[in-house]
């Protein structure tokens, strides 16, 4: 398959879903080899990337060295305990 072809088969929109797995180190060499590729041929997905990356350096700036309230993890361990799980009857059954 010529560099082309893999171009125009990668949608837009998978591309852009994808920016963050890209951003957070979290996909295959491969996959980032072929996402950075389209991303540099194409203008609207490399402004979206574009934007993306600057807010997750803004994220990072300005909430990185935060830390959540004392209590907060035990909180969220009670009330998670205290959360049941509604399964869905359909009532024509």
């Amino acid at each position: 398959m010529s560099e082309q072809d893999e171009f125009e088969q990668l949608d837009c929109s998978a591309v852009i879903a994808d920016v963050w797995l890209m951003l957070d180190n979290e996909c295959d060499h491969a996959t980032r080899a072929r996402l950075q590729r389209h991303i540099e041929d194409c203008g609207s997905c490399l402004a979206a990337y574009g934007i993306e990356e600057k807010v997750k350096s803004l994220v990072n700036r300005k909430c990185g060295g935060d830390h959540a309230p004392d209590g907060l993890r035990e909180r969220l361990r009670i009330q998670l305990r205290q959360t049941t799980i509604v399964t869905w009857v359909d009532p024509g059954q």
